[in-house]
This record gives structure tokens, C-alpha cells and sequence, in this order.
């Protein structure tokens, strides 16, 4: 048999512990995903305990996305805990609209709340973490996210830090203190939809900038910025979305170049960084221009609803503490323990490298499916950018995915001005497991190499 359980490690009823051993053998890689499992009688005599005990463990653990079990086949640890969505709007099968990071077996992030819960339950107790808290965070919270911050920005300081709940808490706290009704503020030509509706909501015009394979251009963001004196520009340097751009070393230089020319302000979204630790954010190059963005959305998980802003100077962060105690009091105080927990620990560098991997093994899956397919990618991003060819009808391809099952993004949500690129962004990340994008992918590569008025019947 080759695994039994440790169960005299955990507490409880016996199928919890049969449960909690799996789980934490997963993190601990000593199963990995693929490999099968005893069969329930197996176990049940290796352990000296009841069948019932173990098919109860079992289905637990398959309750939890841990497992999968294969008619005929036996029992097989998952390479996913995400569960199944229950409120997917008729006729969408998958749903790759929203960027998501995948939920690979191995960050197992149900046992590594459980147990980041337990040591702080242990340590404080969870009634330290509910009453107010000090708008922006404590300084142990800001010195551990100075310290997650550094390998990227060494200028991070924790009297520089700020921490929200969710990088567009940080977005919308930036355009209200830097500008008023009527303002400009430069992008991409394709943005984040996050910084369009805060935008929308504060009467702030977007103007967007031409691109290229990195990005803003530089010509194009000097000319915006001599143009319309903007009062922030708003970036993505790193897997840009929706379109992965990437700007190189060079062009974070120039573009900085043309930012301190121009007496700008930078606000600077770096929330897909710690998918590509190297490269080191435009925030490092001026630190005195930018309002620097990080969070754990993409890199662990968008609910945890913890987010890090490092910002220019001490007026600065006093101005954005100010606004973040004015529009939502706090970030969530038992969210950031344990999160702080994990960066402490060690936990989350391993839950993002996990994350890393699996959105690398998708991207890898994608080339194959895709091959011959004009897309823009990064290897470990969550998302592909497919512009569209001059014959196709983005409307409709958008309608003919959907009558297949597939949803996926067009343009339009992203597009800040009337000349930006046509296009679909894919997000990888969203499908549950691999065999599910699979097929996401078999119905979006049939699609885009068929013209769609060719598959209609009028």
C-alpha cells in the first residue's frame, strides 16, 4: 500500500483525521496530484477501523475538491480543490470571463487557512482582531507586507504602507485624493475595468494610449501627458490586462523618464508582480511619483481582500490613511492576520509558487490547443489576449462561443477610448482543472480558425 495516513497527528472523529493527514500530506508533496489512493477496504484494514470511517473520509475529502474519484478506476488525489460553479447563467458550461488564479491541490488553501486560524487562535485569540484597528494596519501588518514587498521594491518601508481591503479600494482611494470631478487620467487604451468604473463614479476622464507588444508606448503616453496634463497615469507594467503586455527593463525606464518629465504622478498596479518576481516594478526607478499597488488576489486569492499600497511619502500616506478610515474604516483585521501569518511563515511564498506552477502547466496547455493561433500570453499568467482578424465579427464570435458553453471577455470592457485594439481576453485560471480547460479551449480554437458565419444557418 503506498500511503497510510498519520492519523495520531490530528484531533477529532477519525474520518476528520483521515481527512486533515490527506490534506496535509498534499501540502507537504508527499502525495501529489494524480496519484491513487488505497481502496476503502484497504485503508479501513491497514487502519483497524471500519469501511463506514473511511468512505465517510473519503467523501469528505471529495467534498473538499481533494480527491476524484473515477468510475472503475479507483481513487486519485485531485489537481484542484475548486468546486464545481452552482450559478452559472444558462447556457455557459465554463466560464473563463472572470481572471482568476487557479486553486492547484498543492497551495491547499483550506488547510492552510484551517491552520493559519489555529495559530492565531492560539496566539491572540480571534476576539483581538474584532473591533477597530488602526486605519491602514498595524505596524507589525505594515512591516510584514515591507518585508513581502522588498525582494521587488527594496525602497518599501512600512511607515510608507497602507494596507486595504482589495487593490480596487487602493484604485478608488488614489483617484479621490489625487483628483477631482472633470480630471484626466491617462491608461492603456485597454485597462483593468476596475480603474474605468472607479473612474465613471468620480466623473474622471480616461484617456487611453496607443500600445504595442510592452504595453503604454512612450511616445504615445508623452504626447497624452503634454496634451492633457493629466493628474495620474494609471499602469499595469506586468501582464497587463487584459492583453499580458510586459514591459521590459528599457521601456519601465523610459516610460519613467517621460513620467518625471512631465511632473506626473504614477499610480502603479502591480497585482500579477509575484507572478514575475523579476521584474522590478517602475515604482523602484521613482518612488517619489509613484503610488504603488500589490495585492493577493492574483497570486493567492481575490476573497481574502488584502491589499498593499506603499506610497510616495509620509504626506502621502497619511492622505491615503485618512481616505481609507473615510471610506470603509479598515481593512478586514482577521484577514490580514492571516495573511500576515502566512507571509511570516513562509506559507504564502509557497502558495504563490504553487499558483505559479499551475498557471505556467495552463499556459503550456493553451500553445497546444492554441498552435497556429495569433494570441499574446506571458508562461505564468492567468489570462491570453487573442486579438481579433479584420473577418471577424467580435460580437458574434462573442454570441458563438456562448451558444457552446464558453464565456470569455470582449474589448469593450476594457477599451478607455474609441480606438482601442479588438480582441477577447481568455482567463485560463478560471477553469476548475485542467480537463475542463481542455475543453474550453477545444471550443475556442474551433471557433476562432472557422469564420463564424460559416458554422450559421440562416
Amino acid at each position: 500500500m503506498d500511503w497510510i495516513p498519520t492519523v495520531s497527528e490530528w484531533h477529532g472523529p477519525m474520518f476528520l483525521r483521515i481527512v486533515d493527514a490527506l490534506a496535509a500530506d498534499i501540502a507537504s508533496g508527499r502525495l501529489v496530484r494524480g496519484q491513487r489512493l488505497p481502496t476503502h477496504r484497504a485503508l479501513a484494514s491497514a487502519l483497524d477501523i471500519d469501511l463506514t470511517t473511511v468512505t465517510r473520509a473519503y467523501g469528505e475529502a471529495r467534498r473538499r475538491g481533494l480527491l476524484d474519484a473515477r468510475v472503475g478506476q479507483g481513487t486519485f488525489v485531485s489537481e484542484t480543490t475548486a468546486r464545481a460553479a452552482s450559478d452559472l447563467a444558462a447556457p455557459v458550461n465554463i466560464d473563463l470571463s472572470m481572471n482568476l488564479p487557479p486553486q492547484p491541490v498543492e497551495a491547499n488553501l483550506d488547510l492552510r487557512i484551517a491552520q493559519g486560524l489555529a495559530t492565531i487562535r492560539s496566539e491572540a485569540g480571534f476576539s483581538a482582531y474584532l473591533g477597530y484597528a488602526r486605519p491602514g494596519g498595524t505596524t507589525e501588518e505594515r512591516e510584514a507586507g515591507a518585508a513581502w514587498l522588498a525582494p521587488r521594491v527594496p525602497q518599501a518601508s512600512a511607515d510608507r504602507i497602507v494596507i486595504y481591503p482589495g487593490s480596487q479600494a487602493i484604485i478608488f482611494n488614489a483617484l479621490l485624493a489625487l483628483t477631482s470631478p472633470g480630471d484626466v487620467v491617462v491608461t492603456e487604451a485597454l485597462t483593468f475595468p476596475g480603474i474605468k468604473a472607479a473612474a465613471a463614479r468620480l466623473d474622471v476622464r480616461l484617456v487611453g494610449v496607443a500600445m504595442d507588444a510592452e504595453g503604454a508606448r512612450p511616445d504615445a503616453l508623452d504626447e497624452a501627458c503634454r496634451k492633457h496634463k493629466p493628474k495620474a497615469v494609471y499602469l499595469v507594467p506586468t501582464q497587463q490586462n487584459p492583453t499580458t503586455a510586459t514591459m521590459s527593463a528599457i521601456r519601465r525606464k523610459a516610460i519613467a523618464g517621460i513620467i518625471s518629465k512631465r511632473g506626473c504622478v504614477l499610480i502603479e498596479d502591480d497585482v500579477y508582480g509575484p507572478l514575475e518576481p523579476q521584474m522590478a516594478p517602475i515604482a523602484t526607478l521613482i518612488p517619489e511619483r509613484t503610488y504603488y499597488a500589490a495585492s493577493i488576489a492574483k497570486c493567492i486569492a481575490p476573497a481574502l481582500r488584502v491589499a498593499y499600497l506603499l506610497a510616495p511619502d509620509a504626506s502621502a500616506e497619511q492622505r491615503m490613511r485618512a481616505g481609507l478610515q473615510a471610506t470603509m474604516q479598515m481593512p478586514p483585521s482577521l484577514m490580514v492576520a492571516l495573511v500576515t501569518q502566512w507571509m511570516r511563515s513562509g506559507v504564502a511564498a509557497d502558495i504563490i509558487r504553487a499558483i505559479r506552477n499551475e498557471a505556467a502547466a495552463r499556459q503550456q496547455l493553451a500553445a497546444r490547443f492554441l498552435k497556429g493561433v495569433t494570441y499574446a500570453a506571458r508562461p505564468a499568467s492567468h489570462h491570453l489576449w487573442m486579438p481579433l482578424p479584420k473577418h471577424f465579427d467580435g460580437t458574434d464570435l462573442l454570441s458563438h462561443l456562448m451558444r457552446n458553453g464558453l464565456a470569455v471577455v470582449g474589448e469593450d470592457a476594457f477599451a478607455a477610448g474609441e480606438a482601442a485594439p479588438r480582441g477577447l481576453r481568455v482567463s485560463l485560471g478560471a477553469a476548475r482543472n485542467r480537463a475542463e480547460l481542455s475543453q474550453a479551449l477545444q471550443v475556442l480554437s474551433n471557433a476562432v480558425r472557422t469564420p463564424v458565419g460559416a458554422t450559421q444557418i440562416v
